[in-house]
């Protein structure tokens, strides 16, 4: 039930609960913007996750970074307890909640916050004075309805990080003596994923590693080397493919940042390119592009690539309620139809174009 909305100016501090997972919380940037412009003198107090604590003090609309409690940990009650203390302490005005969890309405609820406002998800609703539907559209427009309850309006303005110099040592010691002309950025390759049905068969990132660096010889391929990428003995045979591993989130960021292009999975990375303005190439399979695909910088290309199966996106319970049997290697058929070859020709797609760009424009200085 959405309840009549409030005065603008009546809020002088607000927590901002980030969901749960990075492409979310990346998502979730538009209606931050949105929420700082329609509260402009507000403090605005953004609470994630401990792992995702770092990347929540790189959103430059929170004025101040907490942790939730963790998800999973033998002093989880005693953790929950202290956060609902340190929230009492804050004397807070309202809560937006992005993160969809029940955990979430009842620390603000045993908390006292007054206004408390999210999506009717997770069985929750009677703890949400400001209980908004979820909509089938868009994931950053699903967030920005919460923001909407409170009177926010969609903003234009891009970006939302601020990577630090600190952030950017282990890109620099990557990139150091590794890029050949100053001109020539790097591509990111991104096998990586926190769910195996969504990633792209290892086999496949390997051959588009290899195909790029055949057609773009004098440009730097990284490949991130994590699950659930199979990197064999000896490969990469070409000089122009280095393997990344090791890196947090934020050198990761760090990384990215650098590079001309990034093509990856439907994971949070993707999301996090788009929102330091790298132009992304996306494959999906089980999710939809329509529904997830990144909404970063203003003038940050996207090309989506997937094989538009009618089932998509599905609830992925891999594979309860799949029609047809995975691959060997555990992917689903939407995903194994996307070819290499569907995914060489958008990642040539996107670096011809910034070549034609480049070129019409005085070279920049460094990376």
């Amino acid at each position: 039930m959405i309840l009549t909305r409030v005065n603008a100016t009546s809020f002088s501090r607000l927590l901002v609960r980030l969901p749960n997972w990075v492409g979310d919380i990346m998502m979730a940037l538009p209606a931050i913007r949105s929420l700082r412009a329609t509260f402009p003198e507000a403090r605005l107090i953004g609470m994630a996750r401990p792992e995702h604590l770092e990347l929540a003090r790189r959103i430059d609309a929170l004025d101040e970074v907490m942790p939730a409690p963790p998800r999973r940990s033998r002093g989880r009650l005693r953790a929950m307890a202290n956060t609902i203390g340190e929230l009492r302490a804050k004397h807070l005005d309202a809560a937006v909640l992005f993160a969809p969890s029940f955990e979430a309405a009842l620390t603000v609820r045993l908390a006292g916050v007054p206004i408390r406002v999210g999506h009717a998800t997770d069985r929750r609703a009677i703890m949400l004075n400001r209980a908004v539907a979820v909509r089938k559209v868009h994931q950053s427009d699903v967030f920005q309805d919460v923001v909407s309850e409170l009177g926010g309006e969609p903003t234009d303005s891009g970006g939302g990080l601020q990577l630090a110099d600190v952030d950017r040592r282990f890109a620099d010691d990557l990139l150091g003596t590794a890029v050949r002309r100053s001109d020539a950025r790097p591509v990111f390759l991104n096998p990586a994923s926190t769910k195996t049905p969504r990633a792209w068969a290892s086999d496949r990132f390997r051959i588009l590693a290899d195909r790029l660096a055949d057609r773009f010889p004098e440009t730097l391929l990284l490949v991130h080397d994590r699950h659930p990428f199979d990197c064999p003995a000896g490969w990469p045979t070409s000089d122009s493919i280095r393997t990344v591993s090791g890196a947090s989130l934020i050198e990761l960021a760090g990384v990215i940042e650098r590079c001309s292009l990034y093509v990856g999975n439907d994971s949070g990375p993707i999301h996090l390119a788009a929102a330091l303005g790298v132009p992304t190439v996306g494959i999906y399979g089980p999710t939809s592009p329509t529904l997830t695909s990144p909404r970063g910088a203003i003038g940050a290309v996207h090309v989506s690539v997937s094989a538009q199966f009618e089932c998509s996106p599905c609830r992925e319970r891999f594979f309860e309620e799949c029609p047809s049997q995975p691959t060997p290697d555990e992917r689903p058929p939407c995903l194994n139809e996307v070819s290499v070859e569907m995914v060489v020709e958008a990642a040539k797609e996107v670096l011809e174009r910034n070549a034609t760009s480049h070129h019409r424009q005085p070279k920049a200085h460094g990376l």
